[in-house]
């Protein structure tokens, strides 16, 4: 009876310590799972904040977010500069508690080129003419050659982050000598440019396309249909952020934080050769072709071409890409197609 009692024993005695710590578990799980909950509302206030400021004054006002820019080159761009200016300032009023980075912070993590010699600083956007700029920084220097634009010992005489020390990075954000550039493009236009490019034939062996096509359930060299790349898309932003997704299509904004470093110029892919023409007038820039272009393969992307990939997306799909790019169109002012103002407008 002794042994029966003391087995007994033993056996709640190693039931209540299991559910004690099957108890201790759960109430760990759950209070992990109720920070990442909290993290993550308060990380994503201000971002609906600014959905809801968008929607109202530009979508539902009547607004499709553009405005017509003048003919003339100069004032074109003095124009771009004012409006992301006002553009910021409106950002930084409506989102109190926008957390801002340093200047020398952006500058660390933009994609920057630099020339020393015409002290000239430019923010290249993947899909926006990035390797155009490219050959023109090489062709100051008096390299003309385009097998030298993506080779790896030819980046330390262009990239700012390889020519620079930090010391030199401060020196040049502080001179007022230095000129900045940075180029930007729709990001729609970006969006369909990179699948045609990456995605479409299913060859291109990036490790980030690979990736795209696995979220998409396909075999790793098969093509993947425009909607699908949306989704992968949406998953990436999802699953890394805006600043950590696939370089090809992480936004303008975050790229080359406008709002934080003091960009004289901002070209558009729309107006590149006109654009860079007037730049490199004013800033006598030898040695370089304003007119060239490099891997302009889509020429065409605002004609009925560029809008026939947005086809039948469905309209919650085409939300979760705008809502992914909407400081883009906001900073920059790019246009919002009838078939994306219907779609925010269901919302």
């Amino acid at each position: 009876m002794e042994t029966l009692r003391w087995k007994c024993s033993c056996l709640h005695s190693s039931l209540a310590r299991s559910l004690l710590l099957w108890a201790r578990k759960r109430s760990f799980i759950l209070l992990v799972c109720g920070g990442i909950l909290l993290l993550h509302f308060w990380v994503g206030f201000p971002r609906r904040i600014f959905k809801r400021i968008y929607l109202d004054d530009r979508i539902f006002g009547g607004d499709d977010g553009s405005a017509e820019e003048s003919y003339d080159a100069t004032q074109r761009l003095l124009d771009r500069k004012e409006d992301l200016l006002r553009k910021c300032s409106e950002m930084e009023e409506k989102l109190e508690d926008r957390r801002e980075d340093t200047i020398f912070r952006s500058m660390l993590k933009s994609k920057l080129l630099y020339n020393a010699e015409y002290k000239l600083m430019v923010c290249v956007v993947a899909k926006a003419g990035a390797s155009t700029w490219r050959r023109h920084m090489l062709s100051l220097l008096g390299l003309d050659d385009q097998d030298m634009l993506h080779a790896k010992k030819y980046a330390k005489l262009i990239e700012a982050n390889q020519m620079l020390t930090h010391r030199e990075m401060q020196d040049v954000m502080l001179n007022p000598h230095t000129t900045w550039v940075m180029n930007t493009r729709h990001p729609l236009e970006r969006l369909v440019s990179t699948y045609r490019d990456k995605f479409e034939d299913g060859n291109d062996p990036e490790e980030e396309r690979i990736e795209y096509v696995r979220w998409a359930k396909r075999e790793v060299n098969s093509s993947i249909t425009f909607q699908e790349f949306l989704h992968a898309v949406v998953l990436d932003n999802e699953w890394n952020g805006r600043t950590g997704m696939y370089y090809h299509l992480r936004p303008s904004s975050t790229i080359c934080s406008p709002c934080t470093l003091s960009y004289d110029y901002i070209i558009r892919a729309k107006t590149f050769s006109d654009d860079l023409n007037c730049i490199a007038s004013k800033l006598q820039l030898g040695g370089i072709d304003p007119a060239l272009r490099v891997n302009n393969k889509s020429a065409g992307s605002r004609s009925a071409t560029y809008r026939e990939y947005y086809n039948g997306i469905p309209p919650e799909l085409l939300r979760g890409i705008f809502f992914i790019y909407e400081e883009d169109f906001f900073l920059f002012g790019f246009d919002l197609p009838p078939f994306l103002l219907v779609a925010l407008r269901e919302w």
